[in-house]
């Protein structure tokens, strides 16, 4: 039985596959910590689907870009089912996992996702999902030079393109195409190679942050403006 996970961003989602079919996936976004929901979830899950813990035999994580702290605790807690039962955890990006949600080989896919601090992270795909540029953080405004013209955009912060929708001829997806799904995770192996952590390769998996957090970038702002005064 497979499990999947994804607290990249400030919403969760779990899901449950058997090796053929999709058995359970939940969503929620309910403003308290992943540490109080991920868990919790996953547990219910498992009832749900008439599992056991000891069921799993891989573990499905959403490595980011994302929430630092959501991305810390998705991870620590695949971690922790891995080495506990002994089965491989497999890693996918957030924005690879959003750009699924719209694929159909009809158009790019423009996927992007609020990054906090007037930044998003962003990465582009051709008709035939292969990445034409790859995850990186950046202004809103500095995506227009990018070769977008005719995109579909998706991913939670698909809405900042709209007031150049009609200028680049650009899709935006429905709301329902923005909600992070940990579902999507069972499926990208038909279009990417995973990558697999197991035994001694489980330390290497870490989190993709692309920058410092947004506390680090507050504190250096303000380690900077202390050294100017003393100046």
């Amino acid at each position: 039985m497979k499990v999947a996970i994804d607290s990249s961003q400030s919403s969760g989602s779990v899901a449950i596959h058997d090796g053929l079919h999709l058995l359970y996936s939940s969503y929620f976004d309910i403003r308290i910590t992943h540490s109080e929901t991920l868990m919790p979830e996953l547990d219910r899950a498992l009832q749900m689907c008439g599992a056991k813990p000891a069921d799993i035999t891989e573990v499905y994580v959403c490595s980011g870009p994302g929430s630092f702290t959501g991305l810390r605790i998705g991870i620590a807690t695949a971690k922790g089912i891995a080495y506990g039962l002994n089965v491989p955890v497999i890693s996918y990006n957030s924005l690879e996992m959003a750009a699924l949600s719209c694929y159909s080989r009809s158009s790019r896919i423009l996927s992007v996702i609020d990054a906090k601090m007037q930044e998003v992270y962003a990465a582009l795909y051709d008709v035939d999902f292969q990445e034409l540029i790859a995850p990186c953080v950046l202004k809103p405004e500095e995506l227009l030079s990018w070769p977008l013209q005719g995109s579909l955009v998706c991913g939670s912060a698909a809405a900042i393109l709209e007031p150049f929708a009609a200028e680049y001829q650009l899709q935006i997806t429905c709301q329902a195409h923005r909600i992070p799904k940990a579902e999507l995770l069972f499926y990208l192996s038909e279009y990417r190679d995973p990558k697999i952590y197991a035994d001694d390769d489980l330390a290497q998996l870490e989190p993709t942050y692309l920058r410092e957090s947004t506390a680090q970038i507050k504190a250096n702002l303000a380690s900077g403006k202390q050294v100017d005064q003393q100046r």
